[in-house]
């Protein structure tokens, strides 16, 4: 007992010695002068930015060696593109948009971003009770509560989901219709936020101590868009998050985005291509070995763990879809039907 309790005790300090992934790990850039090309925040050399969302803020799919300042994950990168002067990420696995706003919000708030990154909605796709109501309801009131904190949102719209292209027809419908409901959460949500008179443009803008503003600025960057330049080495292993190369690209895009509306100092000369090869090297791609490993030691299983509550909801979608479209098909040929009828008796 005493040596099982010696080991309860190491394993416990070894945890506390090894944050996991996008557990609210507040990373600080090196001291020195700042880049060139970045903008000063509250006195500071570079933005506070904060990361919320799933798996795909935390990193997941991304590779990066020790010259990664603030770790893995689009988002880091992004900070590493912006020269900020620290970086947490409150990302974690399986987060759906409910739990971002519940667990992740006041924690973001608390550190008071100058820019933060939120992802939500993948996780939401893949249960049964999906609403995109609901991804639109916590989306807004996530983006509301940073903004008027003075802090710029970088919102993402998610690409179709790479695994479920390989399924039959019937269930890549319903996927990207999914996908295309929270993007267009997504859409509203950054339209709604965006300054609709003057007045309201020179409120965003004004700045207390002249340098943050009463509202920060959104912008959307297309994680789908990214993944179609690149073509299949978008693709981590699992077919469902980015691969190491598209989180950079993602990065890239984004800061794009900030420089457009002024947040930072990206031009848009500069180009995704070259604001991505700035960033880190990756390591080596792992062999198909390591991919086959990794298959059958993680991937398999989170199929099974995710499938038991998210294969019912797909089988009533499926289900429903199917319906709709022999509804859809029979209303058709009745029409046509009446439509060439009524055309004939009146020729």
């Amino acid at each position: 007992m005493v040596g099982g309790r010696r080991g309860d005790a190491r394993a416990a300090r070894g945890a506390r010695a090894r944050p996991r992934r996008g557990a609210g790990v507040t990373r600080h850039a090196p001291a020195g002068d700042p880049p060139p090309d970045t903008l000063s925040f509250g006195g500071s050399h570079g933005p506070r930015v904060v990361a919320l969302g799933d798996s795909i803020s935390v990193g997941v799919g991304d590779a990066a060696g020790e010259d990664a300042l603030h770790g893995i994950g689009w988002a880091a990168h992004l900070a590493q593109l912006a020269g900020a002067s620290s970086f947490t990420n409150l990302a974690r696995n399986g987060a759906r948009a409910r739990h971002v706003v519940a667990e992740q919000l006041p924690h973001a708030l608390d550190l008071r971003p100058d820019v933060a990154t939120l992802v939500v909605g993948g996780n939401d796709v893949l249960r049964s009770d999906f609403s995109a109501h609901e991804v639109a309801r916590e989306l807004s009131t996530a983006v509301t509560a940073l903004r008027d904190c003075g802090c710029s949102v970088v919102l993402a719209r998610l690409p179709a989901i790479e695994l479920f292209e390989l399924l039959p027809a019937t269930v890549r419908r319903v996927m990207r219709a999914r996908v295309l409901a929270v993007n267009a959460a997504v859409d509203a949500v950054a339209l709604a936020a965006q300054p609709r008179t003057v007045e309201q443009v020179t409120a965003a803008r004004r700045t207390p101590d002249g340098r943050r503003p009463l509202q920060g600025t959104v912008v959307v960057v297309d994680i789908g868009g990214a993944a179609r330049e690149l073509g299949p080495v978008a693709w981590h292993s699992d077919r469902v998050h980015p691969s190491a190369t598209a989180h950079r690209r993602v990065a890239a895009h984004a800061a794009l985005a900030l420089g457009r509306a002024g947040v930072l100092r990206v031009r848009d000369a500069d180009g995704a291509d070259a604001l991505a090869a700035a960033l880190p090297a990756m390591p080596p791609a792992p062999s198909f070995g390591a991919r086959t490993a990794w298959l059958v030691i993680a991937g398999i299983p989170w199929c099974f763990r995710r499938g038991r509550d998210f294969l019912p909801g797909l089988v009533r979608a499926v289900y429903d879809d199917r319906r709709e479209r022999r509804h859809a098909s029979r209303w058709m040929a009745t029409f046509r039907a009446s439509h060439l009828g009524a055309s004939e008796k009146t020729s």
